[in-house]
């Protein structure tokens, strides 16, 4: 399937789609250069700089000067989606699933008092049917 394929399939790109089209890319393009645990150390050192970007855009805030958000927009917030992508292949991990269980998570721990148990129930069964967990 083509990278244009995939994207019309998904017009509104979800992250199982941001996930097929980051796999056929890197099948194309990168598999050849990386993959495995090395592709999981290079993930780790551009994470780095991604980091060392955005300590500047704070430290730019800190400061009292106006950093221009240009670098975040365009390089860190694409470069994260690409990194969490090679990640949860390299590692058997639907990224779809690991987020929706971290965030009925963080409410049932750090939001319990600003949410009904009814709610956190009805989220929780809602995950669990959609990928078929028992408790």
């Amino acid at each position: 399937m083509g990278l244009k394929d995939i994207l019309e399939e998904n017009p509104d790109l979800t992250l199982k789609g941001l996930q097929k089209l980051q796999s056929e890319y890197d099948e194309r393009f990168i598999a050849q250069r990386f993959s495995g645990s090395a592709k999981i150390i290079h993930t780790y050192a551009h994470l780095g700089k991604l980091m060392g970007r955005l300590a500047d855009y704070v430290e730019a805030l800190e400061e009292g000067r106006e950093p221009s958000p240009e670098d975040i927009k365009t390089k860190v917030i694409p470069d994260l989606l690409v990194y969490s992508a090679w990640l949860a292949k390299e590692l058997g991990v639907d990224s779809e699933e690991a987020y929706l269980i971290r965030i009925l998570g963080n409410l049932k721990r750090l939001y319990s008092n600003r949410i009904s148990s009814e709610e956190i129930a009805e989220l929780e069964n809602f995950v669990n049917n959609k990928f078929k967990k028992v408790d």
